[in-house]
């Protein structure tokens, strides 16, 4: 499989980059930036601009995902707050929202979950079987000052620092939204997901929420 060929290539160095004003002996309080060869953010990303493709042109992702895609943003996201609330107050309605930022989303994200919704979406041969081998046995060095750490294994979740994980995990939070009532609004950027419900009646939103 190609992704074993390049196996000695593909084991990302992760740099620990502490986060503003934040304790510095605690490990939580530090943002993993993971460092990859070249040639594997090529292949990366050639493989990830024909999932793109894919995914968009069967129309797999939902349309209020607005994270790193063509034509879309953060203004998307905020426009549309912004929408819901005003035709809210003209109305004369309550607005109640929820704002969810998932803590360690890449890490924790299914694997297995991501081939069966890739295997759902109608993909076939050689691109999944990549897919599977990009999940497969991988490994990850901590550089911390000059002092590299022993090779680990990353058992569960999708690769911090590529492209294609970003793809995956979008697909994969997809199914968040069937779990949603009937009439609760929503939006996704990645990871971070808001719902929301309009009515003249706060009993009946905190039902729906």
């Amino acid at each position: 499989m190609a992704y074993r060929l390049l196996s000695c290539i593909l084991t990302p160095i992760i740099v620990p980059i502490l986060k503003p004003d934040k304790d510095t002996t605690n490990p939580t309080n530090y943002r993993p930036i993971a460092l990859t060869s070249c040639v594997c953010k090529v292949m990366e990303r050639m493989i990830n601009n024909r999932l793109v493709w894919y995914l968009e042109r069967n129309k797999l992702i939902t349309p209020t995902q607005s994270g790193f895609r063509k034509g879309r943003s953060t203004t998307d996201q905020l426009v549309r707050s912004e929408t819901l609330t005003r035709e809210g107050f003209i109305q004369k309605q309550h607005v109640t929202a929820i704002f969810f930022d998932l803590e360690k989303a890449y890490d924790t994200t299914w694997e297995y979950g991501i081939m069966k919704d890739l295997h759902d979406a109608g993909l076939r041969g050689r691109l999944p079987l990549f897919i599977a081998g990009f999940f497969s046995d991988r490994k990850f060095q901590l550089i911390i000052c000059v002092t590299y750490s022993k090779l680990l294994d990353q058992e569960m979740g999708v690769p911090q620092g590529s492209i294609l994980s970003v793809t995956l995990f979008c697909l994969k939070i997809n199914s968040i939204l069937k779990a949603l009532c009937p009439g609760v609004e929503f939006s996704l950027y990645v990871d971070n997901f808001l719902v929301c419900y309009r009515s003249k009646h706060i009993h009946i939103i905190e039902r729906h929420l």
